[in-house]
Order: C-alpha cells, then structure tokens, then sequence
C-alpha cells in the first residue's frame, strides 16, 4: 500500500503549495513545503489514533463514504482560490474537520508546526484547515479505488505515520501531538483528544 505522504507530495507539486503559501502568508516555497508535510502527518497522525479506538474505523469509513469521496482532488487549485464549489459543504470545511480531529490540542498544533516550519501561528492555522479537506479526501480515494475495508483503513493510516515518526523532522512534532504530557505514553493521552467529539461530529450530532 502507498504510504499516502508521498502521494500528497505529489499531489500538490506543480505550484499548488507555493499558492496555497501565499493565500497563508507563506512566501518561502521551503517553509510552506515543511509547513505543508508537518501539517498533513499530524492530520494522519490524528487519523491513525482515532480510527484505532472502539469503532473508531467504522466510523471514519462512514464519513469518508458520505463527505469525502476524493472529488476534491479533481481540482486541488480550484478548491485553494475557491473557484471549485462543491453540493456538500463538509466536504471542505477544514475548521470543522480540525474540531473534530484535533479537539483542545488545535493550538498546541497550529504553535507546533508554525515552530517547525519557522512562520506564524495565523499561517500556520490556515494552512492546517485548507488540507484537511485534502487530508481527508486523500483517504477517501484511497479507500474508494481500493475498496479498503475498516482494516485497510487503519493499514493505510499506519504505514503514513510509521515512517513519518522516524523522520528527523516530523518524529518529534508527532510524538509531542500525541503525548500530550509528556509521560511517554502516547495512549494515556487519547482520552483527551476529543474522541466523544469525534464521533458525534462525523455521525452530525450537534
């Protein structure tokens, strides 16, 4: 299975990260490039631990069913400059999406990469919520061109985040996600990821 980092390295090459820099107030192509890679393993990092929780998989196969078929990467740079409208507004609601991946940690994530990538917190945050409509669309096709069962999901989901944890510059942005305090038990931190939220978010209970 493709580890599905490299294909969104792929996916938002030929100018798409330096535009999306620049609508974030990004202007070096290196540190949108960081910021961008940070950002995109987190979102699976975060993907990874709350399909691996007690229904957890079924759900996100759920809602990658329903709002995230991969259509939006038909046109990536449509969706960046908001040329492309979509029928399902949750299809690309990236703070919606941020919500209910990342609960109370979306400032301790949006300092973290804004720290790695060397920008501000304001660029750091907006580019967190334009990918993760891309992040969650990624997965969406993935999982509708390979019929990926609950398994396949969380399969896909591991062999992205594995190798990113290795990464000189990616391992310490998601262990320190992940542990939130820092005891070294990464599962003793799931329940405050916000996973009743989670849940209810993608079953749309408000």
């Amino acid at each position: 299975m493709t580890n599905l980092l490299d294909l969104f390295k792929e996916q938002m090459g030929g100018g798409l990260l330096e535009q999306l820099g620049s609508q974030v107030g990004i202007n070096e192509p290196e540190k949108a490039e960081n910021a961008a890679t940070g950002a995109f393993s987190v979102l699976m990092g975060a993907l990874q631990k709350n399909a691996s929780q007690s229904g957890g998989a079924s759900i996100l196969s759920s809602v990658l069913d329903r709002d995230h078929d991969g259509s939006i990467l038909d046109d990536v740079m449509g969706y960046f400059t908001g040329n492309t409208q979509v029928s399902n507004t949750k299809t690309t609601d990236g703070a919606g999406i941020l919500g209910h991946l990342l609960g109370d940690k979306q400032d301790l994530i949006f300092d973290q990469v804004a720290s790695m990538a060397g920008i501000d917190k304001t660029s750091s945050a907006g580019l967190l919520a334009k990918l993760a409509p891309i992040a969650m669309g990624m997965l969406g096709k993935m999982k509708k061109d390979n019929n990926l069962d609950e398994n396949g999901l969380q399969d896909v989901l591991t062999q992205t985040v594995e190798p990113a944890k290795k990464d000189s510059m990616l391992g310490g942005l998601l262990t320190s996600f992940l542990d939130k305090d820092g005891d070294g038990n990464v599962m003793d931190d799931l329940g405050q990821m916000g996973l009743d939220a989670v849940l209810k978010g993608f079953l749309g209970k408000k």
